[in-house]
C-alpha cells in the first residue's frame, strides 16, 4: 500500500532542491519619469541638443526607465543618457512611437471657432455670387430673347415701343442692383479674407494642447542596490536654430564703435523650453565633414551672332571667381521675418554678457542666467556680448553709382570671438540710420562699419564731353576717350578723410587696348580685390574743394562689338 504522505515529503524536498538550482524569472521594473524636464539646450545653426533630467528612486536589479512626449522630429540615433547617484550599470536607449488624443486648449477653441464662422460666411457669400450670376445670366437671355421677338414685331408692324421700354428698364434695373449687390458683397468679402487671416494666425500663435503624435525614449539600467538616481537624456531634434544680430551706435567724436552681439533663436520643436541653460554654437552639423570636391572649371568665349545677338556655343556658367576659405564652419543669415525695430530700452542698459566657449573647431556663447523659449516659432533675442571698439572715422563715396559720402569707421573685431554673418542695424546720436549685412569677420580683424550718408559732405560727378574717333591708315581701329570729373566740398568744420571710388574697364581680349588718360588725378592705387577699380584717399579743411578726374582710351577694332561701353 503506497504511502501518500511520504511521497509528498519527498516532492517537497525535490522542488525545494530544484528551486535552489532553477533561477525564477523576475520582470525588470518600469519606471516613468514623470519628473522630467528640460535643463539644457544648445542650439545650432540648425538644430539643437536636448537635455532632459530626471531624479528618482530605483529598486535593486535590473529597471527600464520612459522618457514620454519625446517630440517626432527628435533623431533616433541621437539619444544618450547619463546618470549620478547609486551605482548604476546603462544599457540600450530605444525609442518607439506614441499616439495620445490632443487636448485643445480654451483659447484654440475660440480661435478655431472664429476662423470657422469667417469661413462660414465666406462660403455663404460664395453662394451668393453663384445665385447671382445665374439671374445675370437669365437677365442676358431674356434680354436676347425680347430683341429677337420685338425684331419679328418690327418687321410685321406689330412692334409695341411702350412694352419693349419697360421690358428693357426691368432688365437695366435688374443688372444695376446685381451690380451693387456684386460690389457690397466683394467689399464684405475682401473685410472677412483680412479678418481671417488675423484669426488663423491667432490659431497658429496659440499655445499647443499636445501633440497626438510622440515618442517614449525607454533607457535600460542595472542597480546593485536601491536609492536616489538622476538620469540626463539628451537628443538632437530639427526645427530650431539661430541666428547673430548686431547692433553698432557710433560715438561721433571719437569713432569708437559700441556693439552689442544678440542671438536670434527659434524653434517649433514641439516642446516649450522653460528655464533652460541655454547656449548657442557656431558649429553645423547638418553642413557635413568631408571636404568639399571640386569640379572643371571651363571657360567658353562669347560669340556675336548674324543679328550683333550674344550667343554661347555651349551652356557652360560664367567664370565667377571662387569665394574666399572661411575662417569658421559656418556662415549664418537673418532667420525670415526678424525685426530691425530698435529697443530704446536696451541701448543704454547694463547688459549680461554671454561666456565665450572655445573648442577645436567652433565657438559658442553660454547665455547667462535661465532662458525660455517656447515653441511658438517666433523670435527670441538673447543678449551675448557688448563690447567697445575703438575706431578711426572716414567717408567712402562711390560716385559713379550715387554722388554721396558715406560716412565709415574703421574698427578691429573682437578678439576672442569672431562675428558671423548677419544683420547689424546701426545708430548715431541716438538715431536709428538703417540695417547693414555684416560679412563673417574673423577675430580681431579689421572691419569698416557704415553708418549713412552725411549731407555736409557734397559729392557730384561730371561727364566730361566724349571723343569718339577713327584711327589708323585704313580707319579700321576705333578709339573712345572718356573724362569724368568729381568734385569733393567739405561742409564740416573739422579736416575730414574721403576715400573715392571710381573705375576704368578690363580688358579681356588682346584687341581691346585700355589706356589710363595724362588728365588723371594722380596718386591713386588700386584695389586688390577689384580688378580696374582705383582709389584715392583725399583730406579736405573745412570748406575746402577738391576735384578728381578719372581719364582713359578704350581701342579696339572697328568690326569688333563690344558690350559695356557707354
Amino acid at each position: 500500500m503506497i504511502d501518500f504522505r511520504r511521497l509528498t515529503v519527498r516532492f517537497r524536498v525535490v522542488f525545494v532542491l530544484l528551486a535552489c538550482f532553477v533561477p525564477l524569472s523576475v520582470p525588470a521594473a518600469t519606471i516613468e519619469a514623470k519628473s522630467a524636464r528640460v535643463v539644457e539646450v544648445t542650439v545650432y545653426p540648425d538644430r539643437a541638443e536636448v537635455v532632459r533630467e530626471a531624479t528618482f528612486e530605483v529598486p535593486a536589479g535590473a529597471s527600464t526607465v520612459e522618457f514620454r512626449d519625446i517630440p517626432v522630429v527628435a533623431e533616433p540615433d541621437s539619444l544618450r543618457v547619463a546618470a549620478k547617484g547609486v551605482p548604476a550599470v546603462l544599457g540600450a536607449v530605444a525609442i518607439r512611437e506614441r499616439a495620445d488624443t490632443p487636448k485643445a486648449t480654451p483659447e484654440q477653441i475660440a480661435f478655431r471657432d472664429d476662423v470657422k464662422r469667417i469661413e462660414g460666411e465666406l462660403s455663404k457669400i460664395g453662394s451668393q455670387d453663384r445665385v447671382a450670376a445665374d439671374l445675370r445670366e437669365f437677365l442676358k437671355s431674356l434680354r436676347a430673347t425680347t430683341v429677337q421677338r420685338e425684331s419679328e414685331n418690327i418687321g410685321s408692324g406689330r412692334a409695341d415701343p411702350a412694352a419693349i421700354a419697360g421690358v428693357y428698364d426691368l432688365i437695366a434695373k435688374k443688372l444695376t442692383e446685381l451690380g451693387d449687390q456684386d460690389l457690397a458683397r466683394r467689399d464684405v468679402t475682401s473685410r472677412l479674407t483680412r479678418e481671417l487671416e488675423v484669426a488663423r494666425a491667432k490659431l497658429r500663435a496659440a499655445p499647443e494642447g499636445g501633440s497626438i503624435q510622440s515618442r517614449v525614449a525607454a533607457a535600460e539600467l542595472t542597480t546593485l542596490q536601491a536609492g536616489t538616481l538622476t538620469l540626463k537624456l539628451s537628443y538632437l531634434v530639427s526645427g530650431a536654430s539661430w541666428a547673430p544680430s548686431y547692433r553698432a551706435t557710433l560715438d561721433a567724436g571719437t569713432g569708437e564703435v559700441s556693439l552689442v552681439s544678440e542671438g536670434v533663436v527659434r524653434q517649433q520643436t514641439g516642446e516649450g523650453w522653460n528655464g533652460v541653460a541655454l547656449r548657442l554654437s557656431t558649429a553645423s552639423p547638418a553642413r557635413g565633414v568631408a571636404p568639399p570636391q571640386l569640379t572643371p572649371l571651363l571657360l567658353r568665349p562669347m560669340e556675336v551672332g548674324a543679328k550683333g545677338r550674344l550667343e554661347s556655343d555651349g551652356d557652360g556658367n560664367p567664370n565667377v571667381a571662387g569665394a574666399r576659405a572661411r575662417d569658421f564652419q559656418n556662415v549664418l543669415t537673418l532667420a525670415p521675418g526678424i525685426s530691425d525695430a530698435v529697443r530704446s530700452d536696451t541701448v543704454n542698459a547694463e547688459l549680461l554678457e554671454a561666456e565665450v566657449v572655445h573648442s577645436a573647431y567652433n565657438v559658442a556663447f553660454e547665455v547667462p542666467g535661465r532662458s525660455d523659449v517656447p515653441a511658438d516659432s517666433a523670435d527670441h533675442r538673447v543678449v551675448l556680448r557688448q563690447e567697445s571698439l575703438p575706431g578711426t572715422l572716414s567717408y567712402r563715396t562711390v560716385p559713379a553709382i550715387e554722388p554721396a559720402a558715406f560716412l565709415t569707421s574703421v574698427v578691429n573685431a573682437p578678439a576672442q570671438y569672431p562675428l558671423l554673418s548677419g544683420a547689424m542695424r546701426v545708430l548715431a546720436g541716438g538715431t536709428y540710420l538703417g540695417v547693414y549685412m555684416l560679412p563673417e569677420t574673423a577675430p580681431g580683424a579689421e572691419l569698416l562699419v557704415p553708418f549713412g550718408r552725411d549731407n555736409r559732405i557734397k559729392v557730384d560727378r561730371v561727364r566730361q564731353p566724349q571723343d569718339r574717333s577713327l584711327e589708323g591708315i585704313t580707319g579700321k581701329t576705333r578709339q573712345i576717350a572718356y573724362e569724368f570729373k568729381t568734385k569733393l566740398e567739405n561742409l564740416r568744420d573739422q579736416d575730414v578723410t574721403v576715400t573715392l571710388e571710381d573705375r576704368v574697364p578690363v580688358s579681356e581680349d588682346e584687341r581691346i587696348v585700355v589706356e589710363l588718360g595724362k588728365a588723371t588725378t594722380p596718386n591713386s592705387t588700386a584695389s586688390k580685390m577689384r580688378p580696374g577699380v582705383m582709389l584715392w584717399k583725399l583730406t579736405l579743411a573745412p570748406r575746402e574743394k577738391k576735384d578728381v578726374v578719372l581719364a582713359y582710351t578704350v581701342r579696339f577694332p572697328r568690326d569688333l562689338f563690344v558690350p559695356g561701353l557707354e
